[in-house]
C-alpha cells in the first residue's frame, strides 16, 4: 500500500512488483517470533526474485540467474542490503530509502546518543506482549500519531495521509494476531549480530535516500554510509522529507529512480 503512489509514477516504464513482507498487510502471518528472523524473511525475498525472474515471468534467459532492480524502505531496506550482499547476482541495481545498514548503525549509536533516542522504541518492543498492548490502545492511536503527526508524520503538505488511507494501515495490524509480527522483526533485530556483520554495501550500483526530516534516522548518519559505499553510489539527502519517502515525494522520488536506473528494463 504504501508504493501505491510510485507504483503509478514507474510502471509505464518498467515491470514493477511490490509485496507485502511476511506478517505485513495481506501476507501470511506464521506465528511464532523465530518465523520472523533474517534468514526466513530473506528466503522469502530470494524466492519472489526467482519466480518472477523465470522465463515467461521477467523475460529472463533459461538457465540465467533472475535478476530484478531491487528497491527497499525501511525494514524492507535493510532486508535489500542483505539480499544484495548475499545473493548478488540477483541484483542488478539497488535503492535504499530511509534504511540503515547494520554494520554502521551500532557504532554510530554509541557515539550518537541523538540516534539511540530515535531508535528507542526498538528496546520497548523487545518485551513480550506489553507493545502490542500499547500500540492497540485507543483504537491504535500512537499508530496513528506516528503516521500523522507533525513530528514523525509525512512532510509534504498535499501527501498527508487522509482517514481512510491511515485506516487501510489499522486494518491489517487489527486482525487477529495483526501486530505480533511487526513486533518479531524488531524482538530479533539483536540475533542478527550474531549471524556476523557482512561489509557494507554491495556489487550492484547503489542509491541511497534519506529525508531531512526523518524522526527515525539522524541524517548524520548518511556520510558514514557514504564513505563505506561503493564509489560510485549515489547518495541523496531529501529536504524535507520524512521517513515515509514513498508516500512524501513519490514524484521527486520516482524522477530520481527514472535518473538512476536508466535504460533497465
Amino acid at each position: 500500500f504504501c508504493w501505491r503512489h510510485l507504483l503509478g509514477l514507474l510502471a509505464p516504464r518498467y515491470r514493477v512488483v511490490a509485496l507485502d513482507l511476511r506478517g505485513c498487510g495481506a501476507s501470511e502471518k506464521p506465528p511464532g517470533r523465530s518465523s520472523y528472523g533474517l534468514e526466513p524473511l530473506l528466503e522469502d525475498l530470494r524466492q519472489v526474485i526467482e519466480l518472477l525472474g523465470t522465463p515467461g515471468g521477467r523475460g529472463g534467459a533459461a538457465g540465467a540467474a533472475p535478476k530484478c532492480l531491487l528497491v527497499g524502505h525501511d525494514w524492507g531496506g535493510l532486508l535489500a542490503w542483505e539480499l544484495a550482499t548475499r545473493h548478488p547476482a540477483m541484483v542488478e541495481k539497488l535503492v535504499i530509502m530511509a534504511a540503515l545498514h547494520r554494520s554502521a548503525l551500532a557504532g554510530f549509536a554509541a557515539c550518537h546518543p541523538a540516534q539511540l533516542l530515535r531508535s528507542s522504541y526498538v528496546f520497548l518492543f523487545q518485551l513480550p506482549w506489553l507493545p502490542e498492548f500499547l500500540l492497540s490502545l485507543a483504537d491504535f492511536e500512537l499508530v496513528k500519531w506516528v503516521l500523522t503527526s507533525r513530528w514523525a508524520g509525512i512532510q509534504s503538505p498535499g501527501q498527508r495521509l487522509r482517514e481512510p488511507e491511515v485506516d487501510a494501515y489499522i486494518y491489517s495490524l487489527a486482525q487477529p494476531g495483526g501486530l505480533s509480527p511487526g513486533i518479531h522483526y524488531y524482538r530479533n533485530l539483536f540475533e542478527w549480530v550474531g549471524l556476523g556483520v557482512p561489509r557494507l554495501g554491495a556489487r550492484a550500483p547503489t542509491l541511497l535516500l534519506v529525508g531531512t526530516h526523518d524522526a527515525f534516522v539522524d541524517t548524520r548518519m548518511v556520510p558514514v554510509l557514504r564513505r563505506r559505499l561503493r564509489p560510485d553510489a549515489r547518495v541523496h539527502l531529501l529536504p524535507g522529507a520524512s521517513h515515509w519517502l514513498p508516500e512524501d515525494q513519490p514524484r521527486h522520488i520516482a524522477h530520481l529512480l527514472h535518473d538512476f536506473l536508466g535504460g533497465a528494463d
